[in-house]
């Protein structure tokens, strides 16, 4: 997976007046924190974050955060932990919890799923369910997938696609349930009622005339 640098912003006791400031111009307020380190709070610019989560295609992304201070700079290898979107204006970021990681020692990240092509099942009149969209993996940073790829063109009517199925990169390992149904080609729900118990439902309904026994 591809590194990426971002350059950060301490924040050290900032006035609300100097925090409004970094708003208007498009800075995000974060923390960093994890591997038993104290945590730090930065800002970072909005923009460059977009940009990043927009090439990436999701947040499992490494990013070299330079933060440039008074007292020279230092860098932080992290991944986003959490991330904090307006509830109204989804392209305005409010907030960035970032954890520490190492290179070296393997995380568990959530990886998506990319279905490819169209059942076969769906042309006899079944219905293609996707039951999960990502999978839990535990991998080094480098070997973080962007995305694993899911054919699904064979796949008939009766037919369920478990997390065994998949055919994961070198060096991810599964976290989830190996029996774990990913997706499924069921029959439609829609039945076909016979024409002789429409006959017999009708006359049912039908009201008996006064003077008949």
């Amino acid at each position: 997976m591809e590194r990426v640098k971002i350059e950060a912003l301490p924040r050290i006791k900032e006035s609300k007046g100097s925090k409004k400031k970094l708003r208007e111009k498009g800075y995000v307020p974060a923390v960093i924190y994890g591997r038993k380190a104290d945590a730090v709070s930065v800002f970072l610019s909005g923009q460059s974050l977009r940009k990043v989560l927009a090439a990436s295609a999701g947040s499992n992304v490494i990013l070299d955060l330079q933060i440039k201070g008074g007292n020279g700079s230092s860098v932080e290898t992290v991944m986003i932990k959490d991330l904090h979107r307006h509830p109204v204006q989804k392209d305005l970021l409010l907030h960035v919890d970032f954890l520490r990681i190492s290179l070296d020692e393997k995380l568990e990240v959530s990886v998506p799923l990319n279905f490819i092509g169209e059942p076969e099942g769906i042309k006899d009149g079944g219905v293609f369910q996707i039951q999960l969209r990502e999978i839990a993996v535990k991998c080094l940073p480098s070997d973080i997938p962007n995305f694993i790829d899911v054919p699904v063109e064979e796949m008939k009517v009766g037919d369920v696609l478990t997390v065994a199925s998949l055919n994961l990169p070198e060096g991810v390992e599964l976290v989830e349930e190996a029996d774990m149904i990913i997706a499924s080609v069921i029959t439609s729900q829609v039945e076909e009622v016979p024409a002789e118990a429409e006959d017999a439902g009708e006359a049912a309904e039908q009201p008996e005339k006064e003077g008949e026994e």
